[in-house]
């Protein structure tokens, strides 16, 4: 008889964890109708270095990690940069679509990828049509720009120079990289009117939104720094900002929860073009138990279409 039962009660959990997952299907399905959500993140290398483990164990568990971040969120859709071999199983693991293109930049998806619309070089930009439950469909670009110059990391990096040194080191081959992953967006886009653009990732680039006037104390000096200033120049939107119109540098970076001996700066962004989406929420992600599994912290938000 107590045998009987203990198998009846083993059915009943997995009656109930089948239940729970459909519900949870249900649920996200259900949002898709008003609202999604979206997270940018650089898991470094792979995911806290799993791309340099050998040991199986020790790799699954610093993937589990990405996963356990990811799931936490709620996130629908995920931009992922240094993905370097994790993704399938990230994504696996997440019950997510894996959307790769080379090594770094990848799209995991909650909801299906109807089109590959990926721009300019493997290494540096894939692009995602997502369609949702009720069919309507978002683009979506994950995208890493290189760096030359460390004006970001090395806390002596900007001694004794002003900001139109520190915008000269900023680099024209960036400035070059992002207004051509803009033409490609742009004429992906142009077979594809009305549908919205969410543009996110690592840009390695502070933020002409955070250096201004009303926060000089903040940082020491005023700088338009070329690479977002690019992208909103394209009609792109920055979905942090616009959440958190007053600039808090420690509240706000995404750079480094694991090197705080560094500079501490916003470097990756989610952007969003397309009248019928806005950014209802957005926030910074850096804490996980036993410690934050990526040097960059993530990048949330939530859209709500208008």
């Amino acid at each position: 008889m107590l045998r009987m039962i203990a198998v009846a009660l083993v059915a009943l959990s997995v009656v109930l964890a089948a239940s729970n997952r459909m519900w949870a299907d249900e649920l996200h399905d259900a949002r898709a109708g008003n609202s999604f959500q979206i997270l940018a993140w650089n898991i470094w290398n792979g995911g806290d270095e799993a791309r340099y483990v050998e040991d199986e164990s020790a790799k699954r568990a610093k993937q589990q990690a990405i996963i356990d971040v990811i799931k936490a969120s709620g996130a629908d859709v995920v931009a992922m940069v240094e993905t370097y071999g994790s993704g399938e199983a990230i994504a696996a693991g997440l019950g997510f679509h894996f959307h790769p293109r080379g090594t770094n930049v990848s799209i995991l998806s909650r909801w299906p990828v109807a089109e590959d619309v990926s721009v300019y070089e493997p290494f540096n930009c894939v692009g995602a049509i997502v369609e949702l439950p009720d069919k309507r469909r978002v683009a979506v670009y994950s995208t890493w720009i290189h760096y030359v110059d460390d004006i970001w990391t090395d806390p002596h990096s900007r001694d004794g120079r002003d900001a139109a040194e520190l915008l000269a080191a900023d680099g024209e081959s960036r400035r070059v990289e992002i207004r051509a992953i803009l033409r490609g967006i742009d004429k992906e886009m142009a077979k594809r009117p009305g549908v919205p653009v969410i543009l996110a990732g690592d840009f390695n680039s502070n933020s002409h939104l955070d250096y201004v006037e009303e926060a000089r104390e903040q940082y020491g000096l005023i700088a338009e720094w070329p690479v977002t200033k690019i992208v909103a120049d394209a009609g792109f939107r920055d979905a942090y900002r616009a959440c958190h119109p007053k600039v808090n540098r420690a509240a706000d970076r995404t750079w480094s929860p694991r090197f705080p001996e560094q500079i501490q700066d916003r470097i990756d962004f989610v952007f969003w073009r397309g009248s019928q989406l806005r950014a209802v929420e957005a926030k910074r992600l850096d804490q996980h138990e036993p410690r934050w599994p990526s040097d960059h912290a993530v990048v949330w938000a939530k859209f709500a279409w208008e």
